[in-house]
């Protein structure tokens, strides 16, 4: 009973050293060489029943690894196992290497090569993208707004449009913009003033300018820390999303320097 204990110990014990990155035979070559002290390899071949050249592939992987140093006497390798306290070294390592890689990603995903371009078509695609652009935003962050969605009719501006479509979701998304801390700005032409105007008045954290000589047209912008909207207010409401840091950094500095020529 008690060597069937051992033997599932020592299973045990060998399965957690691959889990750490030792190979099986190195595994059992430092399992094997601890209780030993320092021998050489003949010994160690004895107690483990591996081939020569497998105990020394096996050695030399476990000094890279800092769990064996070897010692010359009289012309003879001596080996003899650290304390296994120098496998924690082992999780340190894979903890660097993982947070190396987890870096190197982050740049990968962030290339303009990956941006990510989606089209939402219709009044419930376009609602459930809002609402998703606004659950992902930062808390604290801004949403950037440069006018447009004229109705098909001529005379329905973006303000009209955008609660429209809301419908009785509007309040719920308001509540989490306001929750979340979205400021919003906007910039719109004169044919918006007493749209804006009433946003100003009616909801929180927005500010509104109006750009001289610019009118609203079918199309308006959306500009969020790296997604641009393009949403077009016609028959059927069509938003063009395309998601892309550096992109969305430039129309970030072009929508300031609107701003600093617009109007309050």
């Amino acid at each position: 009973m008690s060597m069937m204990i051992d033997e599932i110990a020592d299973s045990e014990i060998l399965n957690s050293l691959n889990k750490l990155g030792l190979s099986p035979k190195e595994a059992l070559v430092y399992t094997a060489l601890l209780p030993l002290g320092q021998v050489g390899s003949s010994k160690i071949i004895k107690n483990t029943g591996l081939h020569g050249q497998f105990v020394y592939q096996a050695l030399d992987g476990l000094e890279k690894k800092g769990l064996v140093q070897h010692v010359i006497q009289s012309g003879r390798k001596k080996f003899n196992a650290n304390p296994p306290e120098r496998i924690q070294n082992l999780i340190e390592d894979k903890k660097q290497i993982a947070e190396d890689a987890i870096q190197k990603l982050n740049r990968m995903a962030k290339a303009p090569a990956l941006q990510q371009f989606e089209i939402f078509q219709g009044k419930e695609a376009y609602v459930a993208h809002e609402f998703d652009q606004l659950e992902k935003a930062t808390a604290g962050s801004e949403l950037a707004l440069i006018g447009g969605g004229e109705g098909p009719d001529g005379k329905k501006m973006q303000g009209d449009q955008f609660l429209t479509a809301m419908g009785s979701r509007m309040d719920e998304y308001e509540r989490l913009r306001e929750k979340k801390g979205i400021r919003i700005r906007y910039i719109g032409g004169e044919n918006q003033r007493m749209n804006l105007f009433w946003y100003k008045n009616n909801r929180k954290l927005f500010e509104y300018k109006l750009l001289p000589g610019f009118m609203s047209g079918l199309v308006n912008t959306d500009i969020w820390e790296d997604t641009i909207n393009l949403n077009m207010f016609s028959y059927s409401i069509i938003a063009f999303s395309i998601k892309n840091e550096k992109l969305a950094k430039s129309y970030w500095d072009f929508f300031e320097t609107l701003w600093k020529i617009a109007r309050g």
